[in-house]
Order: structure tokens, then C-alpha cells, then sequence
């Protein structure tokens, strides 16, 4: 009877995901706001520097000539491995002047520890005028270590082992609307996981040795994306409102020169609702179905923070846990604390789960939850200089970047 309970509620999942992009999308486009859906601070982090240093506001540029607005953080860390210290950089922009154009933007978020490890990662989010395509992507070099503790949401902390290893990944889509709000896209997909270590010094093989796919020095993926979105939001960088909902299809194939063959689905939705016109009450929930099979490499598994934008699991560690199939969902209320918008706060819980490597079926779920702090960076952008602990299973970790989780 467990079984048969956990797999119906696998199923359910599942259903309930697909099902909210539909029912959500006539609700969502029933409000009408500015260009950027933002509800425009009076005072961000530009203002109070001008103020500081005395200088009038009056006379910076007006937002309508501006076109670009920049969100620049020199320090931050967290969700990734100890001792990494990550600067963030946000441009958000628009590409044409029509007046539905959604607000593009590119992230930068280089990394290192100041030794041997370093992070270079770009995510590109680009929409045409009047929205007709949209361009988004990801790209990253890296030389990083990652810990690993097998297969599985009951692994166990003394399993450790640490990967090291070298990373050149590209992936790029582009999207063409058929429907209002809807697009269908093909893309591409690279990962090149290269000069591959790992730190294990017992006398028996490490659950990453006795995996197989992946496990020597190098692993390379190539494999063609099939798209389907639905995004209303009309600025990704702090929806207030609006429904986001992407299924990807990948196929990785010898043909393309991958070295494995194997396949993966990714469905990621995301729900924004807002309480206020006049200030941030935003409840946003986040689920997210990512699986895979074949021969599947083990460092392309689905793990904690290991999604496309790498903020799945806050309270766990990236890696912490992995498997061949991954279900998670997170919800967060992020409000306003003052009234002129400079400073706000979020409250969030989430959980995941992860097929264990014989059954092959969800058996445990790892809860989280957390508290955090925003500070308005960029007002016209809507942008947030955000600060997070939050705490799981046995576990601590802390997150200070720009712009929100999801």
C-alpha cells in the first residue's frame, strides 16, 4: 500500500502541474498595469546614495530616456560551495519601444575562491518587439568542486566524496509566439564536463565510481531542446502577477556527438499572485519536474541546485542530494516593510524529493524554510538586492544575490 500511495502521489503531482497552466490563464491576463508590471518604488539604493553624497536626484535621467538599467552587487555568496565569493550583475533593458515589448535582461554572475576555482555564468532572457520571439539561454565556464553523496533523498552525510572538475556548458532556445502569451521553440543544449576528479581515499569504489555514465575524466552532452512556454509575466526579473510555465524535451544523441544516449523533461511553472496596486503582497508559488533516463551522466542528474537557474533547495547545500527523477515545489510571500519601497522581506518553505536508485520511486520528502531581506537596488527595473538564511534537514545555508529565487 505505501507504494502504491507514494506513486499515486507522484501522479497527482504531476497532473496538478500541467492542469495550473491552464486554469491560470485567464485570471492572469485579466489586470492591467504599467509596461514593466512594477509597482514603482519612491526610493531605491541609487537615491539613497545620491542623497548621501548630496547630489540632486532631479538631475539624474529620467527613466524614459534610460536604456538600460543596471543592478550591480560586487560581493554575495551562498548556494554554492564554501569559500566562494560571487559578484552579481543584472542589465534589464528593452528591445524595442512598442508598448506591450516585455523587459529583457541579461545576468552575470562571475565567481571565485581567489585559488583554483572559478565560475563564469551568463543567462540571457530576450524579447522582440510586440514579444513575437523570445531568446533565452545560459552559459557557463567553470572549474569547481561539487560533493556528492549518492543516489537518492536518504543519502547519508558520511558518503561524502568531492568532485572536481572542469565545465563548459552552452544552451540556447529560441521561441516564436503562436498564441497570445504562448511559444513554441527549438534549442540546443552542450555540456562538457572535463578533467574530472574525485577526492576519495576509502578502500572500496564511491557510489560516483560504481554509477558508470560520466564517472571518468571527461563527459560530453549534445542534444536538441522541443519547447513549450507560456509566460504573461511582464518583468521576469520581479513578477507581481501572471503565470510562467516551460516544458522542455531533451534528446541527446550520438548523432549530435554526445557520448551518451540519454534524454531528460523539464517542466517548470510558476504562479504569481498579487494582494496590492500600491505596494509588494506577492505570493508566488514554484513547482518543478525534472527527469531523466538512459545513460545519463552522473554530473547531468537532477540534484539540489543543480536546476537551470540553480535556486532549487535553499536551506540545502548544492549537490546535496541527486537522483533520476526530482519533484520540488516552493512557495513565498515577499511583501514591503517601508512604504517608500526601499525595503521589503520574503518568507518562503519548500520541499524536495528524489527517486531512490533501486526502486526507482519518491519515497522521502526534504522540507526547508527560510526568511529574508530585500533591498531595492534599481526602482525602474524593480530589482532587489536580496539576503536569505534559510534551514532544511540537518542543514544551514545562507544566500545574498540580486533579484529574486524564482
Amino acid at each position: 500500500m505505501k507504494g502504491k500511495k507514494r506513486i499515486s502521489f507522484h501522479r497527482l503531482l504531476i497532473v496538478v502541474l500541467f492542469l495550473s497552466f491552464y486554469v491560470c490563464k485567464g485570471r492572469a491576463q485579466s489586470y492591467s498595469g504599467e509596461i514593466n508590471d512594477s509597482i514603482r518604488a519612491r526610493k531605491d539604493i541609487i537615491d539613497l546614495t545620491l542623497s548621501l553624497t548630496k547630489r540632486e536626484t532631479s538631475k539624474t535621467e529620467i527613466p524614459s530616456d534610460k536604456k538600460v538599467f543596471f543592478s550591480i552587487l560586487p560581493l554575495s555568496g551562498g548556494a554554492s560551495e564554501k569559500g566562494v565569493a560571487v559578484s552579481s550583475i543584472n542589465a534589464s533593458f528593452y528591445l524595442a519601444k512598442t508598448k506591450n515589448t516585455k523587459l529583457s535582461n541579461i545576468s552575470f554572475y562571475p565567481s571565485t575562491n581567489f585559488k583554483s576555482y572559478f565560475q563564469f555564468k551568463i543567462f540571457p532572457n530576450l524579447w522582440s518587439g510586440n514579444n513575437k520571439w523570445n531568446v533565452p539561454g545560459k552559459f557557463e565556464v567553470s572549474r569547481i568542486s561539487q560533493n556528492s553523496y549518492g543516489l537518492g533523498s536518504n543519502s547519508s552525510s558520511d558518503s561524502l566524496n568531492v568532485i572536481v572538475f572542469n565545465l563548459f556548458s552552452s544552451y540556447l532556445t529560441i521561441n516564436r509566439e503562436v498564441l497570445p502569451d504562448f511559444f513554441i521553440g527549438l534549442g540546443y543544449n552542450l555540456d562538457y564536463y572535463y578533467n574530472i576528479n574525485q577526492q576519495w581515499d576509502k578502500s572500496y569504489l564511491s557510489e560516483f565510481e560504481s554509477y558508470g555514465a560520466g564517472t571518468n575524466s571527461s563527459s560530453f552532452s549534445s542534444g536538441v531542446t522541443f519547447n513549450f512556454l507560456f509566460d504573461n509575466r511582464k518583468n521576469s526579473v520581479n513578477p507581481l502577477r501572471g503565470l510562467y510555465s516551460h516544458l522542455m524535451l531533451r534528446i541527446n544523441s550520438p548523432v549530435l556527438g554526445s557520448q551518451y544516449n540519454w534524454k531528460s523533461i523539464y517542466f517548470d511553472t510558476r504562479k504569481y499572485i498579487s494582494f496590492s496596486n500600491i505596494r509588494h503582497k506577492t505570493l508566488a508559488f514554484w513547482g518543478l519536474y525534472w527527469a531523466t533516463w538512459g545513460d545519463v551522466p552522473y554530473l547531468n542528474l537532477p540534484g539540489t541546485a543543480l536546476d537551470y537557474s540553480g535556486w532549487t533547495g535553499r536551506g540545502y547545500w548544492r549537490a546535496r542530494y541527486r537522483g533520476s527523477q526530482m519533484l520540488y515545489g516552493e512557495t513565498e510571500y515577499r511583501f514591503d516593510v517601508t512604504r517608500n519601497g526601499l525595503f521589503g522581506g520574503v518568507l518562503f518553505v519548500n520541499a524536495q524529493s528524489f527517486t531512490e536508485p533501486v526502486s526507482n520511486r519518491f519515497k522521502y520528502v526534504l522540507p526547508a524554510a527560510g526568511i529574508g531581506c530585500r533591498l531595492k537596488f534599481n526602482k525602474y527595473s524593480d530589482s532587489n538586492i536580496t539576503a536569505d538564511i534559510a534551514f532544511g534537514k540537518d542543514s544551514f545555508n545562507y544566500y545574498i544575490s540580486l533579484n529574486e529565487a524564482f
